[in-house]
């Protein structure tokens, strides 16, 4: 009877250390946002000043009337460097493909979370594979699943958290554009060669590893 109230006694302390260093970890981790960056002061400016920050590095407008033609240059071509045809998404490999998607993740500007998708109706599975094989036939994609919502994230909070030089942005994408992407990569990467020099963008590898 002792020992076990001893031993009671011994996991009710451990789990309230546990509890208790978490606490103070999640403490050190919350930090104020700066109210000061890249010369704009205050939230709404900081956010009008990253859109045109963003706007002046990251824009692909130029060649934008030149992508859809590229595109189709190489769905057409695809037999010359893939030796494949491409296959169609079907119902069945859609399905697959919402099994393996992360969850709990930030949505994209569209709102729409791998959750919503997911748990839907089967019939929107459907759906997205008659989306995406459209897609693929007439080498197109929707200005829709190519919006993107750009978070810029702090590289070193220790440094000067007000120098735009010391974030980087991530860009969120839309939940149906990552499935679209899944798709096609999946088929095409058996046919994806890369040199043993290559280490970084490589699945089983990392930069550390040159």
């Amino acid at each position: 009877m002792h020992k076990a109230n001893g031993l009671a006694a011994a996991l009710q302390a451990d789990k309230t250390k546990k509890s208790f260093w978490q606490k103070v970890n999640n403490k050190n981790r919350s930090s104020s946002l700066p109210t000061l960056v890249g010369g704009a002061n205050g939230g709404s400016e900081i956010v009008k000043m990253w859109k045109d920050y963003f706007k002046g590095i990251l824009n692909s407008e130029n060649s934008a009337n030149g992508s859809a033609e590229s595109v189709k240059h190489s769905i057409d071509c695809k037999e010359n460097y893939l030796g494949v045809e491409m296959p169609m998404c079907s119902f069945v490999s859609l399905a697959s493909l919402l099994q393996k998607l992360r969850l709990n993740k930030s949505p994209g500007p569209d709102c729409i979370s791998a959750e919503h998708l997911l748990y839907a109706d089967e019939s929107l599975r459907f759906f997205l594979s008659e989306l995406f094989n459209m897609c693929i036939v007439h080498g197109h994609i929707p200005n829709s699943c190519l919006n993107t919502t750009i978070v810029p994230i702090c590289k070193n909070k220790i440094r000067n958290m007000s120098d735009t030089s010391n974030y980087r942005p991530v860009a969120v994408a839309t939940v149906v554009s990552k499935l679209l992407e899944d798709f096609i990569l999946s088929n095409i990467s058996p046919f994806l060669g890369t040199t043993d020099n290559q280490f970084g963008f490589k699945a089983g590898h990392s930069t550390d590893q040159c």
